[in-house]
């Protein structure tokens, strides 16, 4: 039985494989490479610099867990491992609990008392536990008179796994619990009646060691200020391909690229927690804005503008916008959380971020705004993208002309409006962009603004995803716990972009230098062939466009004429007016239409109306697709079994006994239709585009490539029928 549990072929005798020894149990570790039995005595000296092994001890017929604790093993701080303290007996915690990334355990502790090895101050007093304990590795508690610490590798561990694999504290707790005692049968820290729960102790260690993670990643850890004295935004891991003057760029005129958001994922129930029950350890000092300041703000504003919503949206209708009135927000004390990222490169931006008030307000994004400014007094040139910028602009400097003297953003905000505001550029993000009017999709194109390359503006909705996953623990938490976890969310993100950036860099660059000599050959030869053409027209449309990017006064050469819908709608009003048209009032619909095919004696007696009638409908072309039934003798023959003819059906000869502007109206619907469908196949290429693409990187698996290749062909059939539809309409208009 022995030989089958492992113990090596190397033991085969029933005693110690050290001393030899006979008497006593024999123990085993469960983590020590190996399998040899020793005596508790050998175990206790193999294991005095690993005091957090798990121990086994043959019992004759199977293996039992036991602590080094109970073999004897006592553990001297301040000591090298196997030196005993003279004055240990002074000072010593024979149930203290420690948790470790194999489970938690009690350890006999001896703190130190001596002056040999530094166990006292200078002005002779003991050193107190706490610094004791992190001199071994371990994280106190308590600062007082800790009898619970958590080892700096189960806190590293912690730390990795919830930022990356979104495990909150109380189920990492509970998994070292089960490595622990799994069955519940032992008497370890977690069962022993005698013992108490440690959870709230480990959540305490947990939050600590998440605010000295946001010091470290700053390198502020041995700064000779205290907390208290740093500046707002100190802590804050900065975006290093971002514009600093006098470390990366001495160039006053660099231009800054940042973009707002805000998600209502992220907000926080009211429960007993208070500010001052809960504070917030890191408070203003690195991605937050403080929250006094931030309040009496918002307090500010809710009282001079009570009865004040927000300005009606005159683009489309957001949830952004239309959010921003609500009345919800009930047991809430926060709906969300607003923040200011970099667009180019994803990272939060120092006092970035703030939570919401019952909706997307636009007093959050500015407070935010000018708070990131702070960071950036030199700065002249912005680029801002907004969900919402169409409307968001468009009163920001009067917003922030009312910000009263008395708030600490009031200087910054009046520097703003006169020396950064007058250069900013309003964009929308692309992905966004779809969903405004036509209008806003030239003005707050990114595509159209010069500098910005391939910048999409979508950083922000990468940034949330980082966070998005804590949501539902963050919900529950007090107000203090809540903004340090968020801050510790946020530098993590940052320090990890930060970690990678240099590599994204590089291969962005070389992805530049291929697309750009690309991309220069055909817009050369493109130029090229509008000049043999027409040279005075292209040396017009460029001094345009130039005139436009740099004082974006007059006509905006990059807003089109007239879009495909628009182009339909006013041939659609065109044709109703159009001289001898019987139905000259209203609109024709379709239920028109139907009612004359349903009544076959009116049908038969109006068939030259008829024809008008749907040569003048352009939204009923093809509605009734002709039908080669075969009718049976003696059935009644109804309008939906005739073939429908247009003009372009009919041959020359015929095509002129007809009115000639019935002829006018379907040139006019057959040339509006084929721009409408290559709009439409244009579209739908670019989507096959994208899910090629995505297919190609992402999808593995034959149920995933089933459902991928569904869509494709999906995209391909809207493809075809684009196809078909321009090629119908353009048969028809050169036949006419």
């Amino acid at each position: 039985i022995i030989r089958l549990e492992g113990r090596g072929s190397a033991c085969h005798s029933d005693q110690c494989h050290k001393c030899l020894a006979w008497d006593g149990g024999l123990y085993r570790c469960e983590e020590c490479v190996g399998k040899c039995l020793y005596c508790a005595a050998c175990t206790v000296e193999a294991h005095a610099r690993t005091p957090l092994h798990w121990i086994q001890r043959w019992n004759g017929n199977t293996f039992e867990r036991v602590s080094l604790r109970n073999l004897g093993l006592r553990v001297q701080l301040l000591h090298s491992a196997g030196e005993v303290c003279q004055n240990r007996h002074e000072d010593q915690d024979p149930n203290f609990v420690v948790l470790h990334t194999n489970g938690i355990h009690y350890v006999h502790v001896d703190f130190c008392s001596c002056e040999q090895r530094g166990g006292r101050k200078p002005d002779g007093s003991k050193l107190d536990r706490p610094t004791q304990l992190l001199d071994m590795r371990l994280f106190p508690a308590t600062a007082h008179v800790p009898h619970t610490a958590a080892t700096f590798a189960v806190l590293d561990d912690f730390h990795v796994k919830t930022n990356l694999g979104n495990i909150c504290a109380t189920k990492y707790y509970q998994s070292l619990v089960h490595a622990t005692d799994g069955a519940g049968i032992g008497h370890q820290p977690v069962t022993d009646a005698r013992s108490q729960d440690r959870r709230t102790q480990w959540q305490v260690m947990v939050r600590a060691w998440r605010c000295l993670m946001t010091l470290k990643r700053r390198g502020a850890l041995h700064d000779v200020r205290s907390v208290d004295e740093l500046p707002d935004g100190e802590l804050a891991a900065r975006c290093p391909a971002c514009p600093h003057l006098g470390i990366n760029t001495n160039d006053p005129l660099a231009r800054l690229f940042l973009c707002c958001d805000a998600c209502f994922r992220l907000s926080n129930r009211v429960n007993k927690a208070t500010d001052e029950s809960d504070p917030s350890v890191l408070a203003g000092l690195a991605y937050r804005v403080r929250e006094n300041d931030y309040q009496a703000f918002a307090k500010h504003v809710f009282a001079t503008e009570k009865d004040k919503d927000q300005e009606p949206s005159t683009c489309s209708n957001f949830d952004a916008v239309g959010l921003a009135n609500q009345k919800g927000g009930k047991h809430l004390r926060s709906t969300g959380i607003t923040g200011v990222f970099c667009q180019r490169h994803e990272f939060w931006q120092p006092n970035g971020h703030a939570r919401l008030h019952k909706g997307e307000k636009y007093f959050t994004t500015d407070y935010l705004l000018v708070s990131v400014m702070r960071h950036f007094v030199w700065l002249q040139l912005l680029v801002i993208a907004y969900d919402i910028a169409c409307q968001w602009s468009k009163n920001l400097s009067e917003r922030l002309c009312r910000i009263p003297p008395g708030f600490n953003i009031a200087p910054r905000a009046a520097t703003f409006i006169g020396q950064v505001l007058p250069k900013t550029v309003f964009v929308v993000p692309k992905f966004h962009l779809a969903a405004h009017k036509q209008a806003c999709q030239s003005s707050f194109n990114l595509t159209f603004t010069p500098g910005v390359g391939l910048t999409d503006g979508e950083a922000s909705e990468r940034a949330w995803s980082g966070v998005n996953p804590v949501a539902a623990s963050m919900k529950e938490m007090g107000p203090g716990s809540a903004r340090d976890t968020m801050e510790d969310r946020c530098g993590f993100w940052n320090w990890w972009k930060h970690c990678g950036i240099g590599k994204l860099l590089a291969t962005r660059m070389m992805q530049a230098v291929e697309d750009g000599e690309e991309q220069c050959d055909i817009f050369t030869e493109f130029s090229q062939s509008v000049k043999d053409v027409s040279a005075g027209d292209l040396a017009m449309w460029i001094e345009k466009i130039e005139r436009w990017e740099k004082t974006h006064e007059g006509d905006n050469p990059y807003e089109p004429i007239e879009s495909c819908k628009l182009r339909m709608r006013r041939v659609r009003r065109r044709a109703h007016k159009r001289p001898g048209h019987e139905r000259s009032s209203g609109k024709v619909t379709e239920q028109d239409v139907r009612a004359v095919q349903r009544d076959n004696e009116l049908w038969r007696r109006n068939t030259r109306y008829r024809s008008e009638v749907q040569a003048t409908a352009p939204d009923l072309f093809g509605a009734i697709p002709p039908s080669d039934q075969v009718i049976e003798e003696g059935e009644d023959r109804r309008p939906e079994h005739e073939l429908q003819y247009f003009p372009s059906d009919l041959p020359p000869e015929a095509r002129r006994t007809i009115r000639p502007f019935l002829v006018e109206i379907e040139a006019d619907i057959r040339l509006a239709a084929m721009a409408k469908d290559l709009d439409d196949m244009k579209g739908h290429l670019r989507l096959r585009s994208c899910l090629n693409r995505f297919k190609r990187d992402n999808i593995t698996g034959q149920h995933a490539n089933t459902r991928a290749r569904a869509a494709q062909n999906t995209v391909q059939s809207l493809i075809d029928d684009a196809a078909d539809r321009y090629l119908r309409s353009r048969e028809a208009y050169m036949a006419l």
